[in-house]
């Protein structure tokens, strides 16, 4: 008759375990669902910040540092998030690991259901901490070290020997510091507080594990293998040095302690009111939740989100993706360039460049005043065939938070493939094929090593060795038109270059420049057709001319000679030049709206898709 209230309280908490766990996945799911929703793409960005390679040198190069196992496993398993899917899920898995183990830590203390909540606080603030692209992911990593050595201190009873324990957990102490840099200090607290807690054999003198982590920083600064004591002690020490992180960062190291002194106290009013006890632990998972709450929304940059999302995107060449979500919201110079860069690769961007907001040349390229290397920037430059400025850009843009940026690397081989530069192409390739995802296309690229000929068969590479000019200067000091002129001189046929340097002149709004461009280049392989943009200027151009006022012209210094010749341009020599009749008669109908609506942009709204109320009525 005894086995049955043993036997019925351990089915309890079975059935409380079983529950539990299933908490535990759901937690798992639901954190998978707000990753994918705010940080997938961001997670591939991380991707995009280093350069993996299965080499000995950098390996044992990475593990020589304090804090260089982490590091190593971070930058191993990011090199997979060049998947969205790949980092959604290895990341949530990794979050929620590291809340079992703050559970199998807490339950020791007391094994308190209503707990379980707070133990999630600590990776849902670690999970705020990714939104931050500075943040380096070997904090996550280092956190998960942390706690594994914390479980395994608190899964031993070193009741029977004292110093026993003490010397396992100087052990600790100095190997995690090793392994994971800065969170042996935060390891040393809670290690203390668990002994308090728990009430075991002199605890006091745990604190040893504080005062050992604390020297073994100082001597690590001392040494001069970290710069600042912050790098040695706080979550600095996996933040980019060069930048100033937010307390936020803090939160998901000072919550675990909180969630050991929680338990505690809990443990110790064990025999007052259940329902006392409960509200503690609700409470504690109710603040925590609202402040991450709060954190999120004071961390999430829709900006830069955006552009995460725009890169892979580009990384991937999904132009019909990129300019759905780039023409979803135009706020800004970079987001009207992705769009632009999106239409040039679809071969669409001079037809159908005024079906969005444009706002000046700016909307194709924007340059930095401090001129400052981004990976935005490159791929533009790269598309108008300015082979050099790209290769320039994309250089100083390889080199990445954590190593070099793949992508730029690629693009850096290509160039010097184009320029005949073979030993250092050789290089590159040689590097990339070190690595998991990049190997097969580096390999793929030593076909064209020193063979001038399947250089100029290929399609991307054939049509950037002919873009580059006879001069050699050519990286970008003056405007980036200048540099389009001396592409097309050089080589006419690059569509892409065509079409930049026409919408170019289009968004700058200089019709003279238009008419000289087409006079130049129509009819050749480039611009064998005249896109309706350009069909539109042209006319208005004509039009312009032959109805300005000769006294008038004459007065604001244009010669007789100068108008004459500007009014040479007729229908039959915009017919001549790809000016359809449509866009004549469209023309026409514009031209009488315009003089009723006493030039109300409101009133022309319908034709706001054209290049005459983009020069009437827009702002650049």
């Amino acid at each position: 008759m005894a086995a049955f209230p043993i036997s019925f309280k351990a089915t309890n908490f079975r059935y409380r375990d079983l529950l539990l766990g299933g908490i535990g996945v759901l937690f798992f799911f639901v954190l998978g669902y707000y990753l994918k929703e705010t940080q997938q793409y961001a997670l591939f960005y991380r991707e995009q910040q280093q350069l993996f390679l299965f080499d000995w040198t950098y390996i044992s190069d990475i593990l020589r540092q304090p804090g260089g196992f982490s590091v190593l496993i971070a930058r191993f398993l990011v090199q997979f998030f060049y998947s969205l899917w790949a980092g959604v899920i290895v990341t949530s898995f990794l979050l929620t690991l590291i809340s079992l183990l703050i559970w199998l830590v807490i339950r020791k203390i007391g094994n308190y259901w209503f707990l379980f909540p707070v133990c999630f606080v600590s990776c849902l603030f670690l999970a705020v901490s990714l939104l931050d692209n500075c943040y380096h992911y070997e904090g996550i990593t280092a956190y998960f070290l942390m706690l594994l050595f914390l479980f395994v201190y608190s899964a031993f009873s070193f009741r029977e020997n004292k110093w026993f324990r003490l010397a396992a957990g100087c052990v600790f102490v100095v190997a995690l510091f090793y392994a994971a840099g800065a969170v042996a200090l935060l390891f040393a607290i809670c290690a203390f507080l668990y002994d308090c807690l728990m009430r075991r054999e002199n605890a006091l003198l745990s604190f040893l594990y504080i005062v050992l982590a604390l020297a073994v920083g100082f001597v690590t600064v001392q040494l001069g293998l970290a710069g600042l004591y912050v790098y040695v002690y706080t979550p600095l020490g996996y933040y980019e040095t060069t930048v100033v992180a937010p307390l936020v960062h803090y939160a998901g190291w000072l919550a675990l302690p909180v969630c050991l002194l929680v338990a505690g106290i809990v443990r110790f009013i064990e025999k007052g009111s259940r329902y006392s006890q409960i509200a503690i632990g609700l409470i504690v998972a109710v603040i925590g939740f609202v402040c991450f709450q709060r954190n999120y929304q004071d961390n999430m940059k829709s900006d830069l989100n955006d552009f995460y999302r725009y890169e892979y995107y580009t990384v991937n060449e999904r132009w019909d993706e990129l300019l759905k979500a780039s023409a979803r919201h135009i706020r800004n110079h970079n987001d009207a360039n992705y769009l632009n860069l999106s239409l040039v690769q679809k071969g669409e961007l001079a037809g159908h460049l005024f079906r969005y907001p444009q706002f000046g040349p700016k909307s194709l390229i924007h340059i930095p005043k401090d001129k400052t290397p981004d990976v935005r920037l490159a791929h533009v430059l790269f598309a108008m065939g300015n082979m050099g400025a790209a290769q320039n850009v994309a250089f100083n843009a390889s080199l990445a938070l954590n190593g070099y940026n793949p992508t730029m690397l690629k693009m850096v081989l290509q160039i010097d493939l184009m320029r005949g530069a073979y030993a250092v192409a050789l290089k590159y390739i040689e590097l990339l094929e070190k690595t998991w995802h990049y190997s097969e296309w580096a390999t793929a690229q030593r076909k064209f090593l020193f063979d001038d000929r399947a250089i100029e068969q290929d399609a991307v590479l054939g049509t950037g060795r002919r873009n580059f000019p006879n001069e050699e200067a050519f990286v970008l000091f003056s405007s980036p038109m200048d540099d389009l002129y001396k592409i097309l001189d050089t080589n006419p046929a690059d569509g892409k270059a065509m079409q930049y340097a026409l919408s170019y002149l289009l968004l700058a709004k200089d019709i003279n420049h238009i008419k000289e461009f087409i006079d130049k280049y129509y009819g050749t392989p480039g611009l064998k057709t005249l896109p309706v943009p350009a069909q539109e200027a042209l006319i208005f151009y004509s039009d312009y001319y032959h109805t300005l006022d000769e006294d008038y012209a004459v007065q604001h210094g244009m010669t007789k000679e100068q108008l004459l010749n500007y009014q040479s341009v007729d229908l039959d020599y915009c017919k001549d030049h790809g000016v359809t009749q449509e866009t004549i008669g469209r023309f026409a109908i514009f031209k009488e709206a315009y003089g009723k609506a006493r030039q109300s942009a409101d009133a022309l709204a319908v034709y706001k898709n054209t290049f005459w109320y983009y020069l009437l009525f827009a702002q650049i």
